[in-house]
């Protein structure tokens, strides 16, 4: 069942938990995670709920969700929880979890959520949540009796990308925001900084340095050998400012590329797999972003021609901060928590 016409209600001092469980790591990266931490400030700034984290991966990813203040139980088996009070369980997984599991939660009355699943998973879900991408086309739906949530409105980001936007001004030279999320594992910060260098003309890079980097010696290189033009950002506090700030941004593909189109940015993707590919071809198709593929399949060559093409074309730039912002992507976890509370209450 497709549904996106429930009106909002506010419920305040709620008890009854809402448990996440996600993974997060250097492979994985961190906006599973990230995404969850999002939803969970919505249901406890607009409802009150408190949220528990059943976590697996990283020490420094676990850090990340207790120093927002939310209590993580690791977990080495998800089918093995033990169910308590808790009022709905949002699964953020790419594991198929037991059908043993999904009997126990049953017979327990637990609501459950699921958030962008491309697993079995969903089929036992109370609400699925999905942003417009191509492959929930492509999903089977048989014996699924709960609600879906599709559209840009229903992509859960933080509180600071649903606050008015500030009105932009040109920097110039250009500053171009470099940002390939929490972990980078295939050194894709590296290469887009190799590839500007080739890049005629004047232009600031700010590059967005994860927590989980590995390594960072040859990008220090860089910055060092071409001094202000090329500025690193560590331990980034506030993340859509500093997205607000820039003229465009290359990314990789993920929550980030959401979070971008939030803020109006203009953004070059660069896509770690064939499924991150096939959802970014959405925000291609919108107008608001430019995608090129699978990073893998792009020469070093054909990189920096995209990358000279796209930071010098200004009629496209203006284009895509005027696509993306008519989307509307902003409010999504807050969406979504009211959906999830009021299915909690009724």
């Amino acid at each position: 069942m497709l549904n996106d016409s429930i009106k909002p209600s506010c419920v305040m001092g709620n008890s009854s938990p809402v448990i996440f469980f996600c993974e997060a790591g250097p492979q994985t990266g961190f906006g599973h995670a990230g995404r969850c931490m999002a939803l969970a400030a919505a249901l406890r700034e607009g409802f009150g709920r408190e949220s528990v984290f059943g976590f697996r991966g990283a020490p420094d990813a676990a850090k990340r969700i207790e120093d927002a203040g939310f209590k993580v139980i690791e977990v080495s088996d998800f089918n093995n929880w033990q169910f308590g009070t808790e009022s709905a369980i949002v699964l953020d997984l790419r594991i198929s979890l037991a059908h043993s599991f999904f009997e126990r939660a049953k017979t327990e009355n637990k609501m459950l959520v699921s958030i962008d699943d491309p697993t079995p998973n969903r089929l036992h879900c109370d609400l699925a949540f999905y942003p417009p991408v191509p492959q929930f086309h492509e999903l089977d739906w048989s014996g699924f009796d709960g609600v879906i949530h599709r559209g840009w409105e229903f992509i859960p980001l933080r509180k600071e990308f649903r606050l008015p936007k500030k009105k932009k001004v040109k920097a110039s030279p250009p500053k171009v925001l470099v940002t390939m999320g929490a972990s980078d594992p295939h050194r894709l910060t590296l290469r887009v900084l190799q590839a500007l260098q080739s890049v005629p003309g004047q232009w600031r890079a700010e590059v967005v340095i994860g927590p989980m980097f590995n390594s960072l010696d040859k990008i220090d290189r860089i910055a060092v050998e071409h001094g202000k033009q090329v500025k690193l950002l560590h331990d980034i506090k506030d993340m859509s400012r500093r997205m607000q700030e820039c003229d465009a941004a290359i990314a990789s593909f993920g929550m980030t590329a959401y979070e971008l189109a939030a803020c109006g940015v203009p953004q070059l993707l660069l896509c770690l797999s064939e499924d991150h590919a096939c959802s970014a071809s959405a925000l291609h198709a919108s107008g608001a972003a430019v995608s090129l593929g699978k990073f893998d399949r792009i020469s070093e060559q054909k990189l920096a021609a995209e990358l000279q093409k796209f930071i010098s074309d200004q009629v496209a730039l203006q284009s895509m901060t005027a696509k993306a912002a008519a989307l509307g992507i902003g409010n999504g976890a807050m969406n979504i928590a009211t959906r999830i509370e009021e299915n909690i209450i009724h």
